[in-house]
């Protein structure tokens, strides 16, 4: 069974007012998630409304850990307050990447540099792209039919459902329900053959959600591909991937999260080009702590 500990310590905002620090030590997970969920909804009644969730020592969070986070994020916000994540692990950053969930948050590396966020507004915040369609744009919402209206791209919680969901600056919409996520999640050395060892997982995930089962089987041949590329730049016997698989009714990703050489791929490397006609899509980026993170989707 899992375990999660809290140390919750008192800060001092710039603006005079007291806000919390909450320290956490394990997993978020089914078995943790509603005393997590009832520390910070305390904390929230007790008339503190800023909190700085250290996420430093948490081992795992699962998709009921991942919906509770958005839930208390935004339950603090209506209140005008915050919570804002410090020192989150690499492979959280990026399962939040992956998800779309990393612009609902604020995240910072230190406590010093969180607690400043308050006098100041983000420096490095990057412009957004301009729009190629004309905003605002009104859609309905696939299970719902409810209509919604947005008035510029973005990222959005429908005040109905409690559904968040994206739209880019093409007009494109993508819906996130935190319920219906499965996730897995496994640390492999570098040399290891990604398509083999993975090949359970996958399927494992589509049949959990509906998915064809042929979804995971398009996967082999990009894993291969990927994983021959890892063990070609490799530069250390003892280099090692966090992968991380996260399923919905409508898609299967893996995300490949390397801290040395393996996936220290340029823009126009002849594998992206490769990866991108092999599945839906193939996304290369470094992450914002350290590492790099190469997430692959096949759609059915």
């Amino acid at each position: 069974m899992a375990v999660l500990n809290f140390d919750i310590k008192s800060i001092t905002l710039p603006s005079g007012e007291e806000g919390k620090a909450v320290f956490l030590t394990g997993s978020i997970d089914a078995s943790t998630n509603q005393a997590f969920e009832k520390r910070l909804t305390d904390i929230l009644s007790s008339g503190t409304k800023h909190v700085l969730l250290v996420l430093t020592n948490v081992k795992y969070i699962n998709s009921t850990g991942l919906g509770t986070i958005v839930k208390c994020v935004d339950t603090f916000r209506e209140k005008s307050g915050d919570i804002k994540l410090v020192g989150v692990p690499t492979k959280v950053i990026a399962l939040f990447e992956m998800l779309g969930l990393l612009a609902l948050f604020e995240t910072y590396e230190t406590i010093d540099a969180a607690v400043a966020s308050y006098t100041k507004k983000k420096k490095d915040e990057k412009a957004a792209a301009a729009p190629t369609v004309k905003f605002p744009i009104q859609f309905r919402h696939p299970v719902t039919g409810m209509g919604l209206n947005v008035s510029q791209p973005g990222r959005f919680k429908d005040p109905r459902s409690g559904d968040y969901f994206s739209v880019d600056a093409s007009g494109t919409i993508e819906f996130y329900e935190m319920g219906k996520v499965r996730m897995s999640e496994v640390k492999l050395p570098a040399q290891f053959d990604l398509a083999a060892a993975l090949a359970p997982l996958a399927s494992g995930l589509c049949q959990a959600c509906g998915l064809p089962n042929a979804l995971s089987s398009n996967l082999q041949a990009a894993l291969a591909r990927v994983s021959s590329a890892i063990q070609a730049k490799a530069t250390d016997s003892s280099e090692m991937c966090q992968v991380i698989l996260v399923a919905d009714p409508e898609k299967l990703q893996v995300g490949i999260v390397n801290y040395g050489n393996g996936l220290n791929l340029r823009g126009d490397d002849p594998v992206l080009r490769e990866l991108s006609k092999m599945v839906s899509e193939a996304k290369h980026q470094p992450l914002p702590t350290r590492g790099h993170l190469l997430t692959l989707v096949v759609r059915k």
